[in-house]
């Protein structure tokens, strides 16, 4: 009895003396897609390219393994300072030390729904829910940095394609404005109504007729070939060119604008209520662990005093 008292009463001083811990919770929902290029225009017709639609398993998976990154942590601690916060500046290891009290106070876990929630504990709970919050504002952060990596390196190379594609188109148009000069713009129509037209002007014979529709014919056969094959070049082209910028716009987009990775559902927001420690239990948990320890200590007293009793 006396040392179940002494335990409880010790228990008591000492939970007074537990420093207090706040907490505050952020729940996200992944999204799906965030490829803004695919949303608008691609024409394929499937769910994933919807960014309103809420994400899966492994959306869920690839944004905790961002949520659980070092460059989250690291840019958490360049933010509120964290190594100076927790006293940690002046000790040797203090890296260390600071993934340790990391991972003490910072929690993110998946749940049973298939969201994502950043739990922080903290002394102070306006602290606990400014950091709870950067940590969704970073994770954010760092997941449009790795797209967008990703996505400004395809739109150069599609660039590239692009520039060569409308540089190939201008420099036909240009050769094609010689044949324009000559009055060809359309062979098939053209050919036809010179040759309708030089049959009329026989049978008619006007000959001032006859020789201004020859000399046109004799044109169109010197450089109709070439007419023809610029003409079915400068259509190829145009169509490589139509593709190009559709892939165009899509990079652009991607490597531009950018839209978050999830949905928040709930901010964190101060604590009104601390949530470590419960006095109530530690002085529960210290009596009853000093009751079974004495329990003990009288059983093995009693067993060794009979066993004496019985030498004697």
């Amino acid at each position: 009895m006396i040392i179940v008292i002494i335990a409880s009463a010790g228990s008591a001083v000492i939970s007074f003396y537990l420093p207090e811990k706040y907490k505050a919770q952020v729940t996200l929902f992944p999204a799906q897609n965030n490829n803004l290029s695919r949303a608008f225009l691609s024409q394929q017709s499937d769910d994933t390219k919807d960014f309103l639609a809420f994400g899966e398993d492994n959306n869920a998976d690839q944004l905790l393994q961002i949520l659980k990154s070092d460059a989250l942590m690291y840019s958490l601690e360049k933010r509120f300072d964290l190594l100076k916060y927790y006293k940690l500046d002046n000790k040797w290891d203090k890296y260390y030390l600071l993934k340790g009290y990391y991972n003490d106070l910072f929690e993110y876990t998946v749940t049973e729904y298939e969201s994502l929630q950043i739990t922080v504990y903290d002394q102070n709970p306006k602290m606990a829910a400014e950091m709870a919050n950067a940590a969704a504002d970073i994770a954010d952060s760092l997941m449009r940095q790795i797209t967008q990596q990703r996505a400004k390196a395809a739109f150069k190379i599609v660039k590239a394609e692009y520039d060569s594609a409308v540089a190939s188109a201008d420099k036909l148009e240009d050769s094609l404005k010689f044949y324009n000069k000559l009055g060809m713009l359309e062979w098939q129509y053209q050919a036809r109504s010179l040759t309708q037209g030089y049959a009329d002007a026989v049978v008619k014979g006007s000959p001032e007729a006859i020789k201004t529709l020859s000399d046109k014919i004799n044109l169109f056969g010197e450089y109709g070939k070439g007419f023809m094959e610029l003409t079915n070049e400068l259509e190829g082209s145009y169509e490589w060119f139509k593709q190009v910028r559709a892939s165009y716009m899509q990079a652009k987009i991607n490597a531009e604008q950018s839209i978050p990775a999830f949905f928040t559902v709930d901010r964190a927001v101060p604590a009104d209520r601390k949530t470590y420690p419960i006095r109530g239990l530690v002085v529960l948990i210290g009596t009853g662990v000093s009751l079974v320890f004495s329990i003990l200590v009288l059983l093995i007293m009693n067993r060794m005093k009979g066993s004496r009793t019985n030498k004697n």
